[in-house]
């Protein structure tokens, strides 16, 4: 059922095959965004598609079939007449000229001779007889069977522009299967995970890491440029004031520097002399040996 059907009453199912049109010409062609998809994965070699012979039976309408040239099955020679004075030789009495080859005998149709052609492929190529010998030489640069690995057309497709098929799979949920059940299977045994810290860089997407504070880079110049609000600015009140590091305390015994502050009274000793003497000329002792 399958291929032509010699049968007329047979209908025999349409053929389709890959078209003849030039790959740089299909590209300027635009019918509806719908047909513009078909471009996808044009410049990449099909593993799908099988080179049939160009000789014997073609089964692609596309090509015409050679003709086949067999041994006919009708009768060479008619049966012997008989009656008087007709007589048929006997075996070996005449040589039967072959049927293969030149026939001698003008009655006798020579078949056609076939040979291989002596041209090159060089000048094969400049050769145009008709667009339908022209497709002969359709796929002569491509390469070989051999040179590409074939990728399968079953299961996950690693070009992304092949698209992989959808795939169905028996469940694996179990009907009856009880709560506890359940819940141990989920919770791992002694010692089959580590247990990880909850401060720092946390490993697993499930728990969140918290935030890390640190001292902020910017000196005080940069600072300084910077104006966001009013209330903002108030910041920088004091920067350049003294530290309470840079003035000791003012002691409030003594002199005080401050206007503000009263300079408490202050007593010393005199120093004049109580007992004054008359200068002597005796001299005094060991000024004299």
């Amino acid at each position: 059922m399958f291929g032509a059907q010699h049968d007329s009453k047979k209908s025999t199912a349409p053929i389709y095959g890959f078209g003849s049109a030039d790959r740089q010409q299909l590209q300027k062609v635009f019918l509806t965004p719908e047909h513009s998809k078909s471009d996808y994965g044009k410049n990449s070699p099909g593993p799908i598609y099988d080179l049939k012979s160009s000789m014997g039976l073609q089964s692609s309408s596309k090509k015409t079939s050679m003709p086949l040239f067999s041994f006919g099955t009708a009768d060479r020679f008619a049966k012997p007449k008989t009656g008087p004075g007709q007589t048929v030789p006997g075996p070996g009495a005449y040589q039967a000229p072959s049927a293969l080859g030149k026939q001698g005998d003008s009655s006798k149709f020579s078949a056609p001779d076939y040979g291989f052609g002596s041209s090159t492929r060089a000048h094969q190529e400049k050769v145009f007889l008709s667009q339908e010998q022209a497709k002969i030489n359709f796929g002569i640069q491509s390469p070989g069977p051999s040179a590409y690995n074939s990728r399968s057309a079953v299961g996950t497709q690693p070009s992304s522009k092949n698209e992989t098929a959808p795939a169905w799979a028996f469940s694996s949920e179990e009907r009856f299967k009880y709560d506890y059940v359940e819940r141990a299977a989920k919770i791992p045994g002694a010692g089959q995970y580590n247990s990880t810290s909850a401060v720092g860089q946390q490993a697993d997407s499930k728990k969140k890491t918290l935030p890390n504070y640190s001292f902020g880079t910017c000196t005080r110049h940069r600072r300084h440029k910077l104006y966001i609000s009013p209330e903002h600015e108030k910041q920088h009140f004091g920067e350049m004031s003294p530290g309470p590091a840079a003035i000791g305390p003012m002691t409030s015994i003594g002199r005080q520097q401050s206007s503000k502050m009263m300079t408490s009274s202050t007593w010393s000793f005199g120093s004049a002399k109580r007992f004054v003497y008359n200068d002597s000329r005796t001299p005094g002792p060991g000024t004299y040996d």
